[in-house]
C-alpha cells in the first residue's frame, strides 16, 4: 500500500502537522459514518469509544461493514498504543492512535471477496493476515513452503472451529497475489464442507 505521507516534506515538523491532519480528517469521517465500539476497561485502563476504519491499497477510506474481535488491541499499559509504533512482534499490528476523546484504528485491507474482509498481509517468515471469512476470525500464515487458515473458534490461532494447512511447491517467495489465492482456496474449502485437520504445532 501506498504510504499516506506526502513525497516529500521540509522537516519533521511538516510531518507531524501533516500526521495530526490525517488523524483529524479519519476522525471527522468515522464519526460521520461508522458507530463507535466501546473498548475496555483493562485493568488501569479505561474503557474508550475507538472509531474503525478500513483503509484500500488506494489510501481510501472504507466502513468496515463487520469489526473482528481479532483486530482488537489489547493494551498493557496505562497508555493506549502508538499507531506508529515500528514493532510488529506484538500481539498484532493494528494499534490505536491515542489521545483525548475518541481514538482511530486504521486497518490496512487487502483485495475485496464476496464474504471476506482480509487485513493487509505483514511480515515474511512467516507471512500473516488476519480478517473474517463470512464473519468468522481467521488466520493465515505461510512459511517455508507451508501455509494454513485457522477459522473461528474462541482462539482462532491455537484451538480453531476450523483448520487446514498443505504444502506448495513455488520455490520463490510467494507475491501478495499468491497469498490472497492461498487466502481464497482456504475459504473455499471451509465453504464446500472440507472437514478439519489437526492443528499443526
Amino acid at each position: 500500500m501506498a504510504s499516506d505521507l506526502p513525497t516529500t516534506y521540509l522537516d519533521y515538523a511538516d510531518a507531524f502537522k501533516f500526521g495530526i491532519q490525517r488523524t483529524a480528517d479519519d476522525l471527522a469521517w468515522a464519526t460521520s459514518n461508522v458507530a463507535p465500539m466501546t473498548e475496555g476497561p483493562w485493568g488501569d485502563v479505561p474503557s474508550a469509544q475507538i472509531y474503525y476504519v478500513g483503509v484500500n491499497a488506494a489510501g481510501e477510506r472504507i466502513r468496515l461493514p463487520q469489526i473482528s474481535s481479532f483486530w482488537r488491541y489489547k493494551p498493557s499499559g496505562v497508555q493506549l498504543a502508538n499507531s506508529d509504533d515500528p514493532d510488529t512482534n506484538g500481539a498484532h499490528r493494528t494499534h490505536y492512535i491515542y489521545g483525548h476523546g475518541p481514538g482511530v484504528v486504521r486497518i490496512e485491507l487487502g483485495p475485496s471477496m464476496p464474504g471476506i474482509l482480509i487485513e493487509r498481509l505483514n511480515g515474511s517468515h512467516p507471512v500473516q493476515s488476519t480478517g473474517l471469512i463470512d464473519g468468522k476470525d481467521f488466520y493465515f500464515r505461510e512459511s517455508d513452503g507451508f501455509w494454513s487458515l485457522s477459522v473461528g473458534g474462541t482462539d482462532v490461532v491455537d484451538q480453531p472451529d476450523w483448520y487446514y494447512g498443505e504444502e506448495h511447491d513455488t520455490p520463490a517467495e510467494l507475491s501478495e497475489e499468491a497469498i490472497y489465492s492461498l487466502i481464497a482456496k482456504g475459504a473455499a474449502l471451509l465453504r464446500s464442507g472440507t472437514p478439519t485437520m489437526a492443528v499443526e504445532q
